[in-house]
């Protein structure tokens, strides 16, 4: 039955031999950052019960993202030489146990160690690991689907967790207030994110996987001088600066919107659910027309989503709430086809493989730069102008950002163009000799 649904939607020998390892990796690369982000899905909530302001909110963000700025840097070179396996199951115990230490009575100080430690834990080599695995137990004509199924499985593991926190999280609240739900909450994070490090440990081979070569310290200004490197690294900023503000359309909903904290929390969690149908089918889609065409869609898309999230009026009716929840859930649709489909630019733009791990600790650093300013910035943009005013300017630089997005895309196709026929000169002229 399976095997019969796979050749209908052209899954590669390769992709199909591997799929279970994939929903593996899928899997941690989802629990693993349930801790360092969760307190955006219960922003207010976790302003009021450790005791902070909206700019201190941001400065755990930007620790966060400083440390994992400086660990995409090194681990993307580590995971071109070091057991998947390893790294995985380190970061995601790592990771894990860092939930623990957030359950003493820590100061503001003292948490923005832990998300410094969280940077490094869940960001050095994890990701470029994940990235650099699926791409290698896949088909080179399949990178859409690998993707889309990784990060399909990721968003799957992702809802059933946030799901359960936020019941775990009514029970807090119901029994014992804010503090005791955001607790609850923690505790449930740490345990299942050890859990899936040690689910790799048993389920998953001790290699490398690689094509047998080992990047050298000189093949690092090889990667560098990769056009595409650099392109799929703008792509990704863009993308990700839209991942970081989509954050913040749950405050917006509740302080603005009218709707209340709890349905906001559902919402974060339901939303979840439709990245196995973006991710899954907008790889499969992204295999058909092209990846850059349905990445150029889904940036005109997104802008078009916030722009009309901006035009809400503020008035609280069942009929703004409810324009609100579509439009989110659409513009997270298209966000979720990108963030699969950014990855798969790499096997379009003919990276070699044995440059994966370093390429995507290239393009993380570059790509994921907005974790050190975006929340820092927006907090300051809130404090400073409070209400309407301050998330109209935050909504302006995001549709900004994403037709920057897509500008980029219309540069990376050209790349391509202009790669294809040199590489059709190259051919033509050893024919001719």
């Amino acid at each position: 039955m399976l095997n019969k649904l796979f050749l209908k939607l052209n899954f590669g020998e390769k992709l199909r031999k591997n799929l279970f390892a994939i929903l593996l990796i899928s899997f941690g690369g989802a629990i693993i950052y349930g801790l360092p982000y969760f307190r955006y899905d219960y922003y207010d909530a976790y302003l009021e019960a450790y005791n902070l302001n909206n700019t201190q909110m941001g400065v755990f963000g930007s620790i966060f993202g400083v440390f994992g700025m400086v660990s995409y840097l090194f681990g993307g070179y580590v995971a071109d030489r070091v057991s998947v396996r390893k790294l995985l199951v380190y970061s995601l115990v790592g990771t894990g146990l860092g939930g623990f230490i957030h359950l003493l009575p820590l100061s503001f100080y003292s948490l923005v160690a832990l998300y410094a430690f969280w940077g490094f834990s869940s960001l050095f080599a994890f990701w470029p690991a994940c990235v650099k695995a699926v791409r290698m137990l896949s088909d080179s004509d399949g990178q859409g689907k690998a993707f889309g199924i990784f990060e399909g499985g990721r968003g799957v593991a992702a809802a059933i967790a946030a799901s359960i926190a936020v019941i775990l999280f009514k029970i807090g609240v119901k029994s014992l207030g804010i503090y005791v739900g955001m607790r609850y909450i923690i505790v449930f994070y740490s345990v299942l994110t050890i859990l899936s490090g040690i689910l790799v440990h048993f389920n998953m081979e001790d290699e490398i996987i690689s094509s047998g070569e080992k990047i050298s310290i000189s093949d690092i200004k090889n990667v560098i001088k990769l056009p595409a490197v650099w392109i799929i690294a703008i792509v990704t900023f863009c993308n990700y600066i839209f991942t970081l503000s989509l954050y913040y359309f749950v405050p917006y909903a509740t302080s603005l919107l009218g709707m209340t904290v709890t349905s906001a929390a559902v919402l974060a969690a339901v939303k979840r659910y439709i990245s196995p149908v973006s991710n899954v089918g907008g790889g499969v889609l992204g295999d058909k027309i092209g990846t850059s065409n349905l990445l150029f869609i889904s940036f005109i898309g997104m802008a078009l989503g916030v722009t009309g999230i901006l035009l809400l009026p503020l008035n609280g009716t069942t009929l703004v709430i409810g324009a609100f929840v579509f439009l989110y859930i659409l513009n997270y649709l298209f966000y979720q086809v990108n963030y699969s489909l950014s990855w798969a630019m790499m096997e379009e733009g003919a990276i070699p493989d044995k440059y994966s791990g370093t390429a995507v600790g290239l393009i993380s650093t570059i790509g994921y730069l907005p974790d050190i300013f975006l929340s820092l910035m927006a907090g300051k943009i809130l404090d400073n102008y409070p209400g309407v005013a301050g998330y109209r300017y935050l909504f302006i630089i995001l549709i900004s950002v994403l037709l920057v997005g897509a500008v980029f895309v219309k540069i990376w196709k050209l790349h391509l163009s202009k790669s294809r026929t040199e590489q059709r000169e190259i051919v033509g002229a050893k024919s001719y000799e």
